[in-house]
């Protein structure tokens, strides 16, 4: 799970670079790399490429973590995330937006596989300083529905507010 991992983060952080280069004097396309992760410890964190939400923009994540559950054990999990986002407000150096986003989880547990989806709509806010207005930070407030299915366990169903936060390097 862990060289999965290894090989996504270096594979996405590779595509926003070639991205950003070809698209170097285009000042409408923003693309940066990141983390995005839980606000409240590190259950699951991970890599993010995002383009900067400037009317419409988009982020993809690769989340990993462990989970120490009593019912199934440490449980391993790996998420791909996709998010698209729709700017209400933007000011000079910050945005407030709405968007979505989906997911699939992918893990093990218990000698046994997980595997399931997950839909979110969401609001967040990102921000610079005049200082610096190539790093971007996000907080986002989603409500997630996970479903997921875990062999041998049957059907894990996950609902609720899940707050995360990010940084992101802007080319």
């Amino acid at each position: 799970m862990k060289k999965v991992l290894c090989i996504a983060m270096a594979a996405l952080m590779a595509v926003s670079l070639s991205y950003a280069a070809e698209h170097e004097h285009d000042e409408d396309v923003v693309i940066g790399v990141g983390y995005q992760g839980l606000l409240l410890g590190d259950l699951l964190s991970g890599v993010a490429v995002r383009s900067k939400p400037a009317p419409i923009g988009w982020q993809a994540e690769l989340v990993q973590g462990i989970i120490d559950s009593d019912a199934l054990g440490d449980v391993d999990l790996l998420v791909l995330k996709g998010k698209g986002y729709y700017t209400l407000v933007e000011n000079q150096h910050s945005v407030l937006y709405a968007g979505a986003s989906l997911g699939y989880w992918m893990g093990e547990a218990g000698g046994g596989d997980i595997d399931g989806w997950s839909f979110a709509p969401l609001m967040g806010a990102e921000w610079s300083f005049e200082e610096l207005p190539e790093i971007g930070f996000n907080f986002e407030v989603s409500y997630e529905f996970d479903m997921l299915d875990a062999d041998g366990g049957g059907d894990i169903n996950i609902y609720g507010i899940n707050v995360t936060t990010g940084i992101v390097y802007y080319f």
